[in-house]
């Protein structure tokens, strides 16, 4: 489904509100934006070295832990989202309810300086663990929740439970069927329009 314009995507929205399952019950639509970290320190790596040389040697060491922005990442989101959010919101963007984000830093980072203060909720990011891809480089497993609490406070972590990452693994790299398990658990969440912030693509 392409729409071109806002107007025409909330009224599609509508229509589909309307319609029934086979059931008997009317749909529940969610909204959901995606919106990509900005340029971690492990992006930067990965740029100076090349692909072979990260691979080899930086990919699966504790230098890149739960990578965070650069500079020029979070200077990048600074710049770009107040703006293009903004614009959006000018055309008929339905108003975000809640921003999600990864428990990974450099999602957080971004939801931080992407997001002016008036076009999200007045309340806290909403941390989820399973709003996050699993795969093998340090990069992508979190820090511990007892740190990540420590270094965000302004971001609501109460839906985490364990202090140390279980998803991430040295072994295994998601399959499409637990991705699309995870993907699912996310959307049975009772929001309605969300931005959400990840890690990885």
């Amino acid at each position: 489904m392409v729409l071109s314009c806002w107007s025409e995507f909330q009224h599609k929205v509508a229509q589909l509100e309307k319609e029934k399952r086979p059931d008997g019950t009317l749909r529940q639509i969610k909204i959901v934006y995606f919106l990509p970290h900005a340029e971690g320190i492990h992006n930067e790596a990965h740029g100076k070295y090349g692909s072979p040389r990260w691979e080899d040697e930086f990919a699966r060491t504790d230098a890149f832990l739960d990578a965070p922005l650069t500079a020029f990442g979070i200077k990048d989101a600074q710049n770009k989202g107040p703006i293009s959010v903004q614009a959006e919101l000018e055309q008929g963007m339905p108003p975000t309810e809640r921003v999600v984000v990864s428990p990974i830093s450099r999602a957080i980072q971004t939801a931080q300086n992407f997001f002016a203060k008036e076009q999200v909720p007045d309340e806290l990011f909403t941390c989820i663990r399973v709003s996050r891809d699993v795969r093998l480089h340090t990069c992508n497993k979190r820090q511990p929740l007892s740190e990540l609490k420590q270094q965000f406070p302004d971001v609501d972590f109460s839906s985490m439970k364990d202090e140390e990452d279980q998803l991430w693994s040295t072994t295994h790299r998601e399959t499409t069927k637990e991705i699309q398990k995870r993907a699912r658990e996310f959307l049975l969440d009772n929001c309605e329009v969300v931005p959400i912030v990840i890690e990885a693509l």
